[in-house]
């Protein structure tokens, strides 16, 4: 039997905003090759879900795994959940894609030329390589 290597595993993601708890222990597992698709109504939390996997937005709580390395997280002197170290995050970033829709995506390009346009031009990938 082929097991696909997990790329990313999130246990029991919350994330508050204020006293508003918009994600309530989210998990996931999804594996080199998946496709998945996210459904539901607006302001149901799916982007902020998205946001915190790169740390665009910083979950109050949880664990969050790239390619099987723990994106460690620490508490500030305030007592704020913030990266351990920003580094690792940077470099995790750059294994993580995703497009919003509202980064007003080029309408003379295909679907995949926007999201390899990134990859290509700022990390300077072969394109090849960013289509893979």
């Amino acid at each position: 039997m082929n097991n696909p290597k997990t790329a990313l595993l999130v246990e029991d993601l919350h994330k508050y905003f204020g006293a508003d708890e918009v994600l309530k222990g989210i998990s996931l597992e999804a594996h080199e090759g998946d496709v998945i698709a996210m459904l539901g109504a607006s302001g149901s939390g799916k982007s902020t879900f998205l946001r915190c996997l790169n740390l665009l937005e910083i979950p109050t709580s949880g664990k969050v795994y790239v390619g099987g390395e723990l994106i460690r997280m620490k508490k500030d002197r305030y007592g704020e959940t913030v990266p351990e170290d920003i580094k690792q995050v940077e470099r995790l970033r750059t294994r993580l894609g995703m497009v919003f829709q509202q980064f007003n995506l080029w309408s003379h390009m295909t679907v995949l030329e926007n999201v390899i346009e990134a990859p290509v031009h700022v990390l300077k990938i072969p394109k090849k390589e960013a289509i893979e």
